[in-house]
């Protein structure tokens, strides 16, 4: 996903220097386990790779482990035991500050730009349904993330995302998704002071390609594309693609 920030306070003169173009690339080893046909556990690790470009040309290349995440999922009401139609499950979960801390020369640690992950721990909660009338689907779900104080005395305002995804599987081997996602942010703050180029509320469209190549083994392919854009400051943020294999053990 591409971001443009700027820390600037709004003159075009600030924004031409103070600009950044941020990319990063995500690759997460995640495993899931179901003690219950009611329960889920899992963990998601992400090995994060951040390429930050500022106006003058001078870069940043950060790899690093991000933060863990553990949630928990529960099934609190289905129509039926034997292949449900509707499921209403609730999740909480939390992430741990795993990732490294990039410092500048002095040992200082770099602004959240410039980190792997927020280095804070960060409560999950969460609700969600899901519908199946073959060969349709409908997947809804709400879930907020409460920050705590991370790296470098910031503070990432609280974030509340909502998802709504549609599936048609015309066929057992392949499927396709349409859907929208919105996420909204308070402001963050950096040592008690507002960063103006945060917060706000984003828009996106997602279509995606799900493909069963074998029982066990599930390919899906996601496009999620801004379509309206709210948010504070000079912040931009651009086209995201995810693509994953899931092993069915």
């Amino acid at each position: 996903r591409d971001c443009l920030l700027s820390r600037g306070l709004g003159d075009v003169y600030k924004r031409q220097v103070d600009e950044l173009r941020l990319a990063e690339q995500r690759m997460e080893l995640a495993g899931a386990y179901s003690p219950t046909d009611r329960w889920t556990l899992s963990l998601m690790m992400p090995v994060v790779h951040r390429l930050v470009s500022a106006v003058n040309l001078a870069e940043a290349d950060i790899w690093a482990p991000g933060d863990l995440e553990f949630r928990a999922r529960a099934v609190v009401w289905r129509d039926r035991k034997f292949a449900p139609r509707h499921l209403v499950s609730l999740t909480g979960g939390l992430e741990f500050p795993t990732s490294s801390i990039e410092r500048d020369a002095g040992g200082v640690p770099l602004p959240l730009e410039f980190q792997a992950g927020t280095g804070s721990w960060d409560p999950i909660a969460g609700a969600s349904y899901t519908m199946f009338s073959d060969p349709w689907s409908v997947y809804v779900s709400s879930t907020a993330i409460f920050p705590t104080q991370g790296t470098a005395d910031t503070q990432v305002g609280i974030s509340f995302r909502q998802t709504a995804l549609g599936q048609f599987q015309p066929w057992h081997f392949l499927a396709f998704q349409v859907g929208a996602e919105f996420r909204i942010d308070q402001p963050g703050y950096i040592q008690g002071v507002r960063d103006p180029n945060t917060g706000g509320h984003i828009t996106y469209a997602t279509f995606g390609l799900i493909g069963l190549p074998h029982d066990k083994v599930l390919l899906h392919f996601t496009t999620a594309i801004p379509m309206i854009q709210r948010l504070d400051g000079n912040h931009v943020e651009g086209l995201a693609i995810t693509a994953g294999l899931v092993y069915e053990i």
